[in-house]
């Protein structure tokens, strides 16, 4: 699995990374350990999002999370296993990405 390199990441996806370390209650360099590219980052925070803190899908990818590279499956397998009927960020028409990253960005920047 390709390396994300926290470094390379852009402002935005780096606190979309630290926003997600907090979620999953671990450290950035694990986070970035679990993806194989940025686009997985912005995967994750959209879904951890949608699900509250404590419910079982985000339970599940926080877990994924802290395993890092030290896990068979990946972001987006996690995702689809622990809830099928989440609609991928590539499946949203350009409306409700825009009013996703709008809210992402509120909740990660506040």
């Amino acid at each position: 699995m390709p390396k994300v390199h926290f470094g390379d990441l852009g402002a935005t996806a780096k606190r979309a990374v630290f926003w997600l370390a907090d979620q999953a209650e671990t450290t950035t360099a694990l986070v970035t350990d679990s993806v194989s590219h940025a686009g997985e980052i912005w995967e994750a925070a959209a879904f951890m999002k949608a699900h509250p803190h404590g419910s079982a899908p985000h339970t599940a990818l926080a877990k994924r999370l802290r395993l890092g590279e030290n896990s068979a499956e990946s972001i987006l397998d996690c995702i689809s296993r622990s809830a099928p009927s989440y609609p991928e960020l590539a499946q949203r028409t350009d409306e409700e990405l825009d009013e996703l990253l709008a809210d992402l960005k509120s909740t990660m920047f506040r």
